[in-house]
């Protein structure tokens, strides 16, 4: 409509001689320089938010020029047709200036304007500075002229009078920011008042709806100027608005089925089906509305077209796509109900040409604006889809002129009910089609399939870079249809068969299904070899069609079962020509579940049975040659069950899988897979840490212990003798086979390694073996045969517990070409079971030595005897153990140690080398252990029937025994066993479990059952130079020679005391290499005990000590208070040798002080005598 660019108009006036000057010319230039107003803020009566203008172009015409006498158009026009607002500009340097003139030129321009209906006036009063006039009294006229005239104009109380002050610096904003104000105030104040008289017109006119004589195209008109008018306003949302509501009155109207002010529903000219569809000056649109001769289809698209201008201006080009879309659509499904009375293919051609001139116009509209990446993004998306429906008309003239074919995905765009046999009307149609290439193409079929192309690469290029990457795949699939329709195979197999790998990871199926069933018949008419390339094409396929649940889509077979059948038999004779392995995982087609999750033993042979279900999703058999399932245990171990098939058949098929492994325990389930020929279908069935935190916990599967399967156990050897090479004893059970070959190989923790070529064998009738760098390998094992092998490795001790992973690779005689591999993880302790402290204490000659073990776990250990060996037989040397044992076995527990005392003596001989000390221990677990499988025998010799039931009877005591602690003690006194919490109950277990109690409740000698290890420690000759025995003893007086042993004379607290310091040396235990010292310096100090004694003499001195000499001091004592005193300790220290030193630091030897008087004590008695006290009574002084 006209007014879609009509702009707001404010009318300027001014003094006729003021106009013919130069400064007027500068004012309005300057004035014109501050246009468009900006930032408006327009607050509607009827509307509840404030709206904000950003931009206003207003238009500054002189007031004669418009004349207010024309008549008046009875057609609704906006409101801005008329100016909003008028500005009168004059200059009045004096009082009397004004007076005299401007007064009554002000006054009859007032009188021409505030006759005109909705619209304001502003008076601009001009003041420039002149040089001869005082500043002060400059400021005092302007203020008195603008006075004067806001005294004679403002009469309603509203300020329409504004000072503009006029200098030099003329584009200066700020001296017109008070006039810009006015001018905002003035132009929206006229602006509310003449809408909302308009929008009462038209609640008026709406609210006639019901009555005679309403017409829908009058309102039309007048609802439009009021979004006109908004528009002019640059308020573009309300605007838009207007037209929806406009829409919605329209549909309303539509439903009543009230057209009779309407044309018929299309009257086409020669250009509609090519004519843009956004363009409202194609047609006189208004025109034809105001005659009610307009039809319901030229009505849609300008209203359309009024729409997608005012978002256009909103920047939302999406919206404009979007509705365009939706727009054609449902038009194109009216005018099929009267395509008979249309040019052939008008809706085709106009759907075409429509949708390419709106992606053309939003184009041209997105110049102008800025979008961001993702605005960017979207909008290309939304173009796509216009240029997609513009592809669809170009496959129904296609099909429709012959020159595609009536079939998938060229069908699809097809209508419903859709006559395809037109071919006497496409001659007609490239008369009448006014767009050319359309009229072309419906002849010329080269030319189609151009456009065809053009078109579809266009949309492909949109909604790549839109984001939508599966529509632009979508596309692509119809361009390879069309190659193949044009017999280029070669190009058609090479995107059908790139094209799957993007529809699957988005469940495509149907169109993924589709892609690959046109491979596979291009593959076939092509007559190529049946490669790995076809294999992963059939098998994609098959994927897609058991995803999809049926065939909709293969339209080259009519029985799709046959079809597949077909297939999977081709897929075989493909699988056996492949050169090598090929996996495919996870394909749906198959599936391998557990069916039972506890295996069972094959009894007869090493291994266990595990039953699944192999689901076949396929309607016809497929040949297979193995299921294979695969196991994971701790430490990532593997194990695989395997069975031999011919073929799956359809549905479930429930089958036993073998495995030739014994390992027992609980596993989770890996992979699974079923092998043709060399093609391998694989399963992952791992699960992540944060699947098991939602709860997909892993399939678990317990394999048993089969206890007459080949077994291996690890252990220490019983003989631990420090400082040799360690040793880890391995013991290899056959069990029920005759074995041909066992190879063993240990692995363990970094930095260990494993001298198989050192290994020994214990025991008697030893089989052959072959050692090499990696393994041992035992030969030609008989039947229930147990091997014990010793093999040495390397130092752990920096470990308490080494982890040993044991891989055993064996065939038996009866089954030679099976091959066997039994892999187990055992911990063997490294470390020693106990701690040891050594403490020393010479005497003379003699050396007594005391051992106190400490467990260096929490488990108890028992030992049998300590013994200390001599490394070689002396002469003159005996070592004995002080203490007797009592009891025999002595029982180490983390809280109690358990201590041992040897006495050597050496007084006729010396000991040079180290001693050894043996001990004889098992850890209390391993004796109970032992005791249960004593009883469990003795229990099984009378009843053999329970044989199969030892290791659950075994099992079930040792639990308990674990669960409570209770008996520990009872069996540490007694040895008695009393197993707690133990029921028996019925059956043959419990039968067994009665006798073994009752056999353990009796008491029984640790040391009559069960296997005893042994440690034999090297313990080093302790060194001393000098072996000091210091003596202090109380002599009768000071000339006795000796103690008395009857004393007769008693001690007194004070009174001096005579006393003997001796000394006496020793150099039997001084290292060899310093045995020739004749004599060392030493030094004495008597200890000071000032709270018991007064020491008096030689407290501190030095001495010349020899070998088997005694130095003495006579001293004096002197007690302090009386009773029961020790004597002062003494502390004799030898002093560095003279004239020696290493590193830096003077030599000192070695010394070691007995106190013989260590626990010696004197009776000292109180003083007696007479004392004299003196008490004050009070009166008198009285002595007593």
């Amino acid at each position: 409509m006209a007014s879609s660019s009509q702009r707001v108009v404010v009318t300027y006036g001014a003094p006729l001689v003021f106009l013919s000057t130069d400064h007027w010319k500068q004012i309005h230039s300057s004035l014109t320089s501050q246009l468009p107003l900006r930032n408006l803020h327009w607050k509607s009566p009827v509307r509840p938010t404030v709206r904000t203008i950003q931009e206003l172009d207003v238009k500054f015409v002189p007031l004669e020029t418009l004349r207010e006498d024309q008549p008046t158009s009875q057609v609704p026009q906006s409101v801005l047709e008329k100016p909003l607002l008028n500005i009168y500009i004059f200059i009045c340097e004096d009082s009397e200036s004004y007076k005299a003139f401007t007064r009554k030129q002000i006054k009859d321009w007032h009188a021409s304007v505030s006759a005109r209906k909705n619209q304001e006036w502003l008076l601009v009063h001009v003041v420039r500075p002149d040089q001869s006039v005082a500043q002060g009294r400059l400021f005092q006229m302007k203020t008195s002229v603008l006075d004067k005239v806001k005294a004679d104009f403002n009469t309603d109380k509203k300020d329409r009078c504004v000072q503009l002050v006029w200098s030099a610096d003329k584009d200066n904003a700020s001296i017109w920011a008070d006039v810009v104000t006015k001018i905002k105030e003035g132009v929206l104040s006229a602006f509310d008042v003449a809408l909302t008289q308009r929008e009462e017109e038209v609640r008026r006119s709406e609210g006639q709806r019901q009555m005679p004589g309403w017409n829908f195209c009058t309102f039309f008109i007048l609802k439009e100027s009021v979004a006109g008018s908004l528009e002019g306003m640059n308020l573009h949302e309300e605007a838009l608005q207007q037209y929806y509501e406009l829409e919605a009155t329209f549909f309303q109207v539509l439903r009543e089925k009230n057209l009779s002010w309407f044309g018929p529903l299309i009257t086409p000219s020669s250009s509609d089906d090519s004519a843009p569809l956004l363009s409202v000056t194609k047609k006189p649109y208004r025109d034809l509305i105001l005659a009610n001769t307009i039809s319901v289809f030229d009505f849609r698209v300008y209203l359309l077209a009024r729409q997608c201008t005012l978002l256009s201006k909103l920047g939302d080009l999406d919206e404009i796509c979007q509705k365009t879309v939706s727009f054609l659509t449902t038009i194109a499904r009216t005018l099929r109900d009267v395509e008979d009375t249309l040019p052939p293919f008008f809706v085709e051609s106009w759907i075409y040409s429509s949708t390419l001139s709106v992606v053309d116009q939003c184009d041209e509209w997105a110049h102008s604006l800025e979008l961001g990446k993702n605005a960017l993004a979207s909008f290309n998306a939304a173009k796509g889809e216009l240029i997609e429906l513009a592809r669809h008309q170009l496959d129904v003239l296609g099909v429709a002129a012959g020159h595609l074919p009536n079939k998938p995905p060229f069908a699809l765009a097809l209508p419903a009910n859709y006559d395809v046999n037109k071919s006497e009307q496409v001659k007609d149609a490239s008369q009448s089609i006014s767009r050319a290439d359309l009229a072309t193409a419906l002849v010329d079929k080269e030319a189609l399939y151009e456009l065809y192309v053009n078109v579809t690469n266009r949309a492909i290029e949109l909604y790549a870079s839109g984001g939508r990457r599966k529509f632009a795949l979508k596309l692509h699939g119809s361009l390879a249809a069309l190659d193949v329709h044009r017999d280029r195979l070669s190009s058609a197999l090479q995107t059908y068969t790139s094209l799957p790998a993007h529809y699957s990871p988005h469940g495509w199926t149907s169109l993924e299904a589709f892609m690959l069933n046109r491979a596979l018949d291009i593959h076939a008419s092509t007559e190529k070899p049946k490669d790995r390339e076809w294999i992963h094409i059939l098998l994609h396929f098959l994927r897609a069609y058991v995803d999809d649940v049926g065939m909709d889509l293969l339209l080259s077979k009519e029985d799709s079962e046959a079809y597949v059948t077909q297939l999977v038999s081709v897929l075989r004779a493909a699988a056996d020509e492949l050169d090598g392995d090929t996996p495919y995982p996870d394909h749906t087609a198959l599936s391998v579940n557990i069916a039972e999750h506890n295996a069972t033993l094959a009894e007869t042979r090493d291994g266990s049975l595990l039953k699944v279900v192999v689901q076949n999703r396929l309607p016809c058999a497929v040949p297979a040659d193995e299921v294979e399932l695969q196991l994971a245990g701790r430490e990532n171990s593997r194990i695989s069950f395997t069975a031999k098939i011919l073929s799956l058949v359809p549905g479930r098929n429930e089958l036993t899988l073998f495995c030739a492994s014994s390992s027992a325990g609980t596993y989770t389930l890996f992979s699974t897979q079923i092998s043709i020929a060399r093609l391998r279908f694989q399963w992952k069935h791992t699960k992540t840490p944060k699947q098991i935190r939602t709860g997909n916990m892993p399939a678990l599967v317990y394999i048993p212990k089969d206890l007459k399967a080949l077994d291996v156990r690890l252990k220490q050897p019983p003989l631990i003798e420090l400082g040799t090479l360690s040793k880890i004893i391995v013991i290899l059970s056959t069990g029920r086979n005759e074995v041909a070959t066992a190879q063993v190989k240990l692995g363990a923790p970094s930095g260990i390694q494993f001298r198989y070529q050192e290994t020994e064998l214990n025991g008697e009738d030893p089989p052959p073996i072959r050692k090499d760098d990696e393994s041992v390998t035992f030969l030609d094992l008989k039947r229930d045969q147990t091997v014990v092998a010793a093999i040495p490795h390397s130092d752990a001790s920096a470990y308490h517990y080494m982890r040993v992973t044991i891989t055993v690779e064996y065939t038996t005689t009866a089954e030679p070409d099976i091959p066997r591999t039994l892999r187990l993880s055992r911990v063997v302790p490294t470390s020693l079971p106990v701690a040891i402290n050594v403490e020393d204490f010479f005497r003379g000659t003699r050396l007594f030595t005391r051992f106190t073990l400490s467990t260096t776990s929490h488990q108890h250990v028992r030992v049998r005897s300590t013994r200390l060996l001599l490394q070689n037989e002396t002469d003159g040397v005996k070592v004995t153990s002080c203490v007797a044992q009592k009891p025999s076995v002595v029982t180490i527990t983390p809280a109690q140690p358990g201590r041992f005392l040897f006495q050597m003596d050496a007084s006729r001989g010396q000991v040079r080398d180290a001693l050894k000390l043996q001990i004889s221990y098992r850890m209390l677990r391993e004796e109970v252990e032992s005791l249960i499988e004593l009883a469990a025998a003795e229990v099984i010799a009378e009843t053999p029937s329970l044989e199969h039931l030892r290791q659950d009877i075994v099992d079930k005591l040792v639990q308990a025994l674990e669960t409570d602690a209770s008996w520990v003690e009872l069996y540490g006194v007694t040895g008695e066993l009393a197993v707690p919490g133990v029921n028996p109950g019925d059956g043959e277990v419990g039968v067994g479990l009665r006798h073994v109690l009752e056999i353990l409740n009796k008491r029984r000698a640790p040391i009559s059952f069960g296997e005893w290890r042994e440690i034999v420690i090297p313990v080093d000759v302790p060194q001393m130079h000098i072996l000091a025995a210091a003596r202090l003893q109380v002599l009768e007086s000071p000339f006795s020679v000796g103690k008395s042993q009857n004393r007769t004379r008693p001690l007194y607290a004070g009174q001096p005391i005579s006393a003997l310091l001796t000394v006496q040396t020793s150099f039997h235990w001084a290292p060899p290499e310093d045995t020739k010292v004749e004599s060392y310096m030493m030094r004495y100090d008597i200890e000071d005990l000032t709270q018991d004694w007064l020491v008096s003499g030689r407290k501190r001195g030095d001495f010349l000590a020899r070998d088997g000499e005694t130095f003495s001091v006579p001293v004096t004592l002197i007690a302090l208070h009386h009773g029961e005193l020790g004597l002062p300790k003494i502390a004799v220290t030898a002093l560095p040798l003279p004239g020696e030193h290493r590193m830096r630091s003077s030599v000192v030897p070695g010394c070691e002080t007995h106190q013989v008087h260590g626990a010696e004590k004197v009776l000292v008695l109180p003083r007696g005598g007479r004392s004299t006290f003196v008490v004050n009574m009070g009166g008198t002084n009285t002595n007593i």
